[in-house]
Parts: structure tokens; C-alpha cells; sequence
């Protein structure tokens, strides 16, 4: 290719030059003459020694060599021209047949410098390959590698000799060869590819990275041709990783969003809703997709005109964020708003407040009304300090202590105590946060002292620091007074003044509380003071009580403790161990008790009986200890006069007799033991039999009749009273069965229901068992239950009562008025009969109007009225002037078995035939 060069262009230095065999040239050929020094008639060492601008010598002396060998030659160097530029130059020299030489010096600066620039340019290029974190390669068209960065030999171990001439599919992981050799053909085709594909390449430990390559198409400039492609690739590992935590990140942002109580929206300067959590969406009543992208004013109707809507537009135009509570008129709510202002809009957070509001008032009015309580309240009041100044107090508090508010508030509290800063009550640095009732002295303005009960209560800061005392002082000066002079009649015998039962159990139990092994009790019972108080009156024995109760107290030492129980019944409590040194103090009390007392002027002789127990592992209890000298006694007195006894553990009869019946009750149902007595129940107008209580008696072969109320508790206790009830329910329905079919009866029969067998889920279908088993009409059964035990669990006793109901039996509450009589249960529960106890009538035996105002009361609820316990007429006919209905007691029959009730109802229907 030829290029013309113009004028503008810079001037070569372009010469022809020869010279003789001798070395001096010849006049050169110049392209540009002037720009070098004149050649002419020099040697050519000398001269291009002296244009040299670099190594002239060296340039000088290799020549030299060279012409003498008559070589050609070559020389590149840099010359300095007269107009101060220096210039490459190429000097090239033919040796002449002749001798000499003919050359030519060739200006090569434009070729030097682009040389140079592309050496640079390289030179860069490699260096910011090299340093590249990308992978760089470059694959001929055949696929393999022609040349890497160093950055393969950093990131996966592979040098660039391993790598040149390798195929690069080979580095590529066999599930994504496919992949890359479709992108390598899309790429040699000439299709423009913009987006990275995602590649596994190996390590040099075998290993797979993913990473992101680029591939673009190398292409000739001189040619066009492709001469292959160059792989661009990121390790994208850490990008993966981190998009995962973003999407991660950005999920629990909306799970945190959805979670949260406020309400959620964010809104873009368009005022298009970019996202809102479920609860805002439901706060304004729409649907939360289809809100998203919508204007926020056109999705809450209202916003825009509301407070909470000038907010958000103030906010969005002054980019500035804000924080108010406001009420929302579109919804009727309270709201506290947090809105976030930034560069993509606004996001705000809210939430109702309308219960805080709501209870704000409330505390605000209940803080009015505790300062008006406070300021009527009749106790004092006071407010004190962490540094212990009273802050406030009341008018109470004023008239108590006769101190004005103005002498009070800003003073030290332990100005009004009498104890000063020592006592716990009103002191802020008490270590009890919280007491109550604390006893303390105050100092009245007058000088005079008040009894005072301080309730307080200690509020702490967060380091547990005390910030200030609020107390209530109540003057309880008369009270103390009072309580003196009660604990005295409480404690001491008006008749003798020795302490009583309640002071002496007191002193007991302290004694047992300090020394456990040497407390004694002796229990003292005067063996003839009813002779005396019988024969002589009451005045007389009084007399000789006191007597008794000196001469007690003189025979003692000091710490023990001489007191009367009551009647002729005295105590002694000793500090000694073991039975020697207590039947010495026996023996001496026995001895003063047989010195002949004068009351009235009269000799007389009582002695008496002492019972002796010993506080030890076997007796730890103040009750135990008096119920085994209790027990002693009795043993001394029936041993004779002036004796004492100890307590033994064969004095217990009556528990030996429990163990015997206890064990006995076991066989009473199987050995037919068991009998069922019956007491008639009467109309109180007509006095005829309606029915009959069905009572339980036990005959025991060897201890005999033995009461009910000994065994009842006792089947109760060891629950057998369940299985002892059924026997009864069943043996009661066929009984009445019986008579009413002998004798064309319809008397009913009432059977008791104790509180385990109303607890008893089988107890219904007992029930059901008997009537159907008996044939007995179910209206003719009557369940007695007691008032003690439905109460005791009033939700299952009407499940159970409206169970029975359902079967049709009738239902009764037993002993009405002596345990838990109230209108709102028997309202609740399916009763049909009142049985009043016969505490009514014994204690009415006349009536009177809350006799009458009980049975109307039963009346007005429905019920019929039975009253028990009838003995005498009066009380009968005062029971039928209060309309009662039914009656049953002595007056009319007492308890008696079947056979006895047979002819007890054969008598009355002959006797009401006669009177026929």
C-alpha cells in the first residue's frame, strides 16, 4: 500500500549517503536538507558519533568494527536535528565492490512512537487482564484455549500452561455443555448476545463454581474474519448467596409487615399504593391485592379531606417525616400515625388507638376522683419523697396530727414520729417495699402521743431505688385502748382472775414452741364442788372457786401457769421433764387441794382429780396435749378422790372402739345387720299418714344398737355410705311397695341422699334400678339431700337434680335453715319440699311471723313445707296457723321398724273409720 505524504505532514530526514574506502562521505542526498549537520568530507563514525543523542561512543566503536570487516550494517538510534527535536533515524550501509560505501538514513519516528503506543497499550491491557477478578479467555474456533488471565490461576487454581491449547468445554460442568455450546455457536453465528449465561466451571480440586459468562465474537480488522471469542466470567456464588438472603430478607420483611398490630402502606410521589400489609387493607374495608398500584385516595374514602390525609401531603411535599395521633373521622377511630418520608414516597405505619384513648380518660377521671376521694377520705393521707419530705397529705391527715398542710409539706416525715427515722412506718429507706398495718407512734401538734395504723406501699425505680412512699394513717388511740382492756376479759377468768382456755393455749403452744421435751400438762377437776354448789348456791361455790384458784397459783413456781377452764376445772402448765418431777408438782397440788377452804364461815374438804400428759414425740400439739390430760382425769376421778393419773395409750377407748366399728361396717351389709325403721309423715290439717321416712339402724351382735350419727360419719369417711345408700334406696322403694298394695295405700317415702352418694355419677341410674326393680311409682320417692352438700359444688348439684327430676322422683332439702339457706339456690335448683329443721320448731314452739314469713316464702316458690321435730300440740298448731303443710316428730309417731308401721297404719285407718 503506497502513501503519498503531504506538505503538512511533519519532514522526514530521509538521505542517501556513501562513502570512500578512506570512511569520508561523500555529499548526501538529503529529503529534507538542513535538519542534520553537514556530512560532507567527514568520516561517517566521527559524524554519527557527534548526532548520537544516546551511546554515541558505543554507536561509534561498533561501527567502526563493522566497516573494517566490510560488513552491511544497520543501526537504529536517535539523532539530534538543529531546530532542538531529536528523531529516530534507521542508518543502513552496502560495502561497494570498489571499496566504501552507499546507504541511506531513513527517518522512522512516526513508526518508533506507534510502536511504542501499541507496546503500551498492550503492556495495559495484559496488566488489567491480570488483575481482572473476571475470568478472561480467549478460544479459537476450534473451542480451545489460546490465552487466560491470571485470574483462572487465583480463582480456580488452573495456570495458563495448563489451560492454552485445552479444550474449554472440557472445564465446564457435563450438565451445562448444551447450554454453552449453544451460546458459543449464537456467538460465532454473529448474534449479538447482551446477557450473561450461568455456567459451572472445575477446579483444580474438582470442584464446580457457578459462574456468569459473557461471550463476544473476535473479529480480524484486516480481514473481517472471526478468529474465535472471548469468555468474560464472575464467580457469582456470593451474588446467588446474597440475592437468596435479599429475597429472603424481603420475604420477612413482609411476613414481619403481615405480623405486626399497625397497619401498614407505602405510596409511591404518585401517590399509588406500592404495597399494604392485610391489616391496613382491612382498616379502610377493601381487598389488599387489588389495592396495590391504586391511588390511596380513591382506595380510602375519606383520606383525602381527613387530618390523617393533610399529614401525608404535607409530609410527601416537605419530604419530612412526622409522627401524630389523630382522630379518624372516615372510620370513627383513634389513630397514631408514624409516617417515613424518602426518595420512593412515603411509608406509613398506624395503628387504633381508640382503647388507650379511651382508657387515658378513664385513668384521667379516675385520677379526678381519687383526688376527691382522697380529699373526703376520714383517714389520713401523706405523700413522701425519695429524700423523705412530704409532698402532700389531706385534710384528714391535718386533724389527725394538728399540724396545717403549710407545717407538713416540704418538713422531714420523722418530724411528726415519735420513733423518728427507726420505725418502718412512713421510712422511705425501709427495706420492705410493701407492708401493710404497721403500728406506729406519732407526736400531736399538742405534744400528745397517737396510736397510728400506717398502710403504705414503697415505689421503686428500675434500680431499685426507693422514689416515694404513699400511706393511709388511721388514729387507732381508742382502739388500743380498747383492745387492752378486751385482751384482758379474752384472757382472763372474771370470777378468779387466772387466765382462761384462750390464754392458757397461747402459753401452752409457746411452750412447746421453746422447749418441746419439758412442757406438762395437768388437767384438775374439783372431785365435790357440785355438793357444794348445789347445797350452798352458786355465790358460795364462786367463793370457794377463788380460793381454789389462789391456792393453785401458791403452789407454783415462777414461769409455770395456773388457769381456769371453767366450772370447777382448772389447768397447770409446768416446765419439767419425766414423770418423777411431774408427780412430785401432782403430789403438792394434790396436797394444798386437801387443806379444808372456809366459805361462809364454813369448813369444807372438795380435793380433787388431776390428769397428767407429757408433751413428747408421741404428743406435739397444744389440742393433744389437752385431750390426753383431759382423758387422764377422767381415769383419776374414777379411780377416787385425790389422785392423779398419767396418760396411757389405752385410754384411747373410744378410738379402739372407731378401729372395731370401722372394721365392723365392712360385714353390717352382708351379714344383714342393716335395718330400715320408718317414721310417719302427716297432713298438719288432717293428721293422716301421707309417707314415711325411710331411717337406717345398725344392730350389731356384739356392741349392740349402735347410733347413726356413730357409724353415718364413719361409712362417709371410709366411703362406703355409697354402696350402704343403695341398699337403703332399694330395700325402702320395695318396702313401701308392699304396704301400699296390702293396703291400697299411696303413701309416699322419703329416703336420705348423703353428699358422696349426690356426688356419685351412678347414682341416677341407681335410682332408675330401684323404681324399676320395685314397681314403686316414681312420684312416690322422695330424695332428702342437705343444704351442705349442694352447695359444695352448686353446678353439678343441679346437673344431677334435674337428672333425677327427669326420672320423676320428688326432691327435698333436709335441715333447712341451719347451714347455707339462700334464695338465689333454691331459684336455681328443681326442689320440691322445704324440710324445715327442727331447730324451728323447738325454738318456736309457739310460732311467730318468721315461722309464717318462711313457709309463705317456700309457698311463693312452689315448694311444699315439712317441718321435723313436732312434740308437743302448740307447736303443731302454731305450724298450722303458718299454713305448713306436713309435719312429722314424737307428737305423731316415733321411728319404728316395717311390722310396727303395719299396724301403726292399720290403727289410724280403723280409728278414722269409727270417727266415720
Amino acid at each position: 500500500m503506497i502513501r503519498e505524504r503531504t506538505a503538512s505532514r511533519e519532514p522526514l530526514l530521509h538521505m542517501a549517503w556513501s562513502i570512500n574506502a578512506d570512511g569520508v562521505c561523500a555529499s548526501p542526498l538529503e529529503w529534507c536538507s538542513g535538519m542534520l549537520p553537514d556530512m560532507t568530507g567527514q568520516a561517517l563514525v566521527d559524524w554519527l558519533a557527534a548526532v548520537a543523542v544516546t551511546n554515541a561512543a558505543a554507536v561509534a566503536s561498533e561501527l567502526a568494527e563493522v566497516l573494517a570487516r566490510h560488513q552491511p550494517f544497520e543501526c537504529a538510534l536517535q539523532v539530534a536535528c538543529r531546530d532542538g527535536q531529536r528523531r529516530h533515524v534507521l542508518v543502513t550501509g552496502l560495502p561497494r565492490p570498489e571499496g566504501g560505501y552507499a546507504g541511506a538514513l531513513v527517518d522512522v519516528t512516526e513508526r518508533h512512537d506507534a510502536l511504542e503506543e501499541a507496546t503500551r497499550r498492550a503492556a495495559t491491557l495484559r496488566l488489567m487482564v491480570d488483575n481482572a477478578t473476571d475470568l478472561v479467555g480467549y478460544c479459537g474456533l476450534d473451542g480451545r484455549y489460546i490465552d487466560v488471565s491470571s485470574s483462572f490461576t487465583r480463582t480456580l487454581g488452573w495456570t495458563r500452561e495448563q489451560l492454552v491449547g485445552q479444550p474449554a468445554i472440557d472445564f465446564v460442568h457435563p450438565d451445562d455443555h448444551a447450554h454453552a455450546n449453544d451460546d458459543m455457536g449464537r456467538i460465532l453465528a454473529g448474534e449479538t448476545r447482551s446477557d450473561a449465561i450461568e455456567l459451572r466451571k472445575r477446579d483444580t480440586r474438582g470442584h464446580y463454581l457457578t459462574l456468569a459468562s459473557k461471550t463476544r465474537m473476535v473479529i480480524d480488522p484486516a480481514s473481517g474474519e472471526s478468529l474465535g471469542a472471548v469468555f468474560v466470567s464472575r464467580d457469582i456464588a456470593r451474588e446467588k448467596e446474597m440475592v437468596q438472603r435479599l429475597e429472603r430478607m424481603a420475604e420477612q420483611n413482609r411476613t414481619l409487615l403481615e405480623s405486626i398490630n399497625d397497619g401498614f402502606f407505602s405510596v409511591n410521589p404518585a401517590w399509588e399504593i406500592v404495597y399494604a400489609n392485610h391489616r391496613a387493607a382491612a382498616f379502610v374495608g377493601v381487598e389488599r391485592d387489588s389495592a396495590i398500584g391504586k391511588v390511596v385516595w380513591d382506595v380510602a374514602t375519606g383520606l383525602a379531606e381527613s387530618i390523617v390525609g393533610e399529614q401525608l401531603r404535607k409530609a410527601m411535599a416537605c419530604r419530612e417525616s412526622a409522627s401524630f395521633e389523630a382522630f379518624y373521622e372516615p372510620v370513627g377511630v383513634w389513630v397514631s400515625e408514624r409516617i417515613y418520608a424518602h426518595e420512593e414516597g412515603l411509608s406509613v405505619f398506624f395503628h387504633d388507638i381508640s382503647e388507650r384513648v379511651a382508657a387515658e380518660q378513664q385513668i384521667r377521671d379516675s385520677e379526678r376522683r381519687f383526688r376527691e376521694t382522697i380529699r373526703i377520705t376520714p383517714a389520713g393521707y401523706m405523700l413522701v419523697n425519695g429524700a423523705g419530705i412530704v409532698e402532700d397529705i389531706n385534710p384528714a391527715l391535718c386533724q389527725l396530727s394538728g399540724y396545717s398542710r403549710e407545717e407538713l409539706v416540704g418538713n422531714p416525715v420523722a418530724t411528726i414520729l415519735v420513733g423518728g427515722a427507726t420505725s418502718a412506718a412512713l421510712n422511705i429507706c425501709h427495706t420492705g417495699t410493701r407492708e401493710h398495718a404497721i403500728e406506729t407512734v406519732l407526736r400531736h401538734r399538742q405534744g400528745h402521743r397517737i396510736v397510728a395504723l400506717v398502710n403504705q406501699t414503697i415505689e421503686l425505680d428500675a434500680q431499685g431505688h426507693a422514689r416515694s412512699l404513699t400511706a393511709f394513717i388511721t388514729d387507732i388511740t381508742e382502739r388500743k385502748h380498747a383492745e387492752a382492756q378486751l385482751e384482758i376479759l379474752a384472757t382472763r377468768d372474771t370470777l378468779t382472775g387466772l387466765p382462761n382456755r384462750t390464754w392458757i393455749n397461747r402459753r401452752v403452744s409457746d411452750m412447746l414452741g421453746r422447749n418441746p421435751g419439758a412442757t406438762t400438762l395437768f388437767f384438775i377437776d374439783l372431785n365435790r364442788f357440785k355438793e357444794v354448789n348445789d347445797s350452798l348456791g352458786h355465790a358460795t361455790g364462786d367463793r370457794l372457786l377463788q380460793q381454789v384458784g389462789r391456792r393453785l397459783q401458791s403452789c407454783m413456781r415462777p414461769g409455770d401457769a395456773v388457769a381456769r377452764l371453767g366450772g370447777d376445772e382448772f389447768v397447770v402448765a409446768a416446765n419439767c421433764k419425766g414423770r418423777d418431777a411431774a408427780a412430785a408438782i401432782a403430789q403438792r397440788l394434790l396436797a394444798s387441794m386437801d387443806q379444808p377452804f372456809d366459805a361462809d364461815g364454813m369448813e369444807m374438804r372438795v380435793g380433787a382429780s388431776i390428769g397428767i400428759s407429757q408433751a413428747g414425740a408421741d404428743v406435739t400439739s397444744t389440742e393433744e396435749l389437752f385431750q390426753k390430760a383431759d382423758t387422764a382425769m377422767y381415769k383419776a376421778k374414777a379411780l377416787g378422790d385425790g389422785s392423779f393419773q398419767f396418760f396411757e395409750p389405752v385410754m384411747c377407748q373410744e378410738a379402739k372402739r372407731r378401729l372395731q366399728l370401722e372394721a365392723a361396717l365392712h360385714r353390717a351389709l352382708e351379714q344383714r345387720q342393716f335395718t330400715l325403721h320408718y317414721q310417719p309423715r302427716v297432713d298438719l290439717r288432717s293428721l293422716r299418714t301421707l309417707g314415711v321416712e325411710a331411717l337406717l339402724r345398725w344392730q350389731h351382735p356384739e356392741f349392740g344398737s349402735i347410733p347413726p350419727l356413730e357409724f353415718i360419719p364413719l361409712a362417709e369417711e371410709r366411703g362406703q355410705i355409697g354402696t350402704i345408700g343403695c341398699w337403703v334406696l332399694n330395700a325402702a322403694c320395695h318396702d313401701v311397695k308392699s304396704l301400699n298394695d296390702r293396703y291400697g295405700l299411696a303413701l309416699h317415702v322419703s329416703v336420705n341422699v348423703s353428699a358422696r352418694q349426690l356426688r356419685s355419677p351412678d347414682l341416677i341410674e341407681q335410682v332408675r334400678a330401684a323404681l324399676a326393680e320395685s314397681g314403686l311409682p316414681a312420684a312416690a320417692l322422695e330424695l332428702e339431700l342437705t343444704e351442705s352438700a349442694l352447695i359444695e359444688d352448686l353446678d353439678q348439684s343441679v346437673q344431677v337434680l334435674q337428672g333425677l327430676k327427669a326420672l320423676g322422683v320428688r326432691l327435698s332439702i333436709d335441715d333447712f335453715g341451719t347451714g347455707y339457706s339462700s334464695l338465689s339456690y333454691l331459684k336455681r335448683l328443681p326442689i320440691d319440699v322445704l324440710k324445715l329443721d327442727r331447730s324451728f320448731v323447738a325454738e318456736n314452739p309457739a310460732g311467730d311471723d318468721f315461722l309464717r314469713s318462711l313457709v309463705n316464702m317456700a309457698h311463693v316458690l312452689k315448694l311444699s313445707v315439712v317441718a321435723e321435730g313436732i312434740e308437743h300440740r302448740a307447736a303443731m298448731e302454731a305450724l298450722r296457723d303458718a299454713l305448713c303443710d306436713e309435719g312429722q316428730g314424737y307428737l305423731f309417731a316415733r321411728p319404728m321398724p316395717l311390722a310396727a308401721l303395719e299396724t301403726f297404719l292399720t290403727q289410724e285407718h280403723a280409728s278414722r273409720t269409727d270417727g266415720q
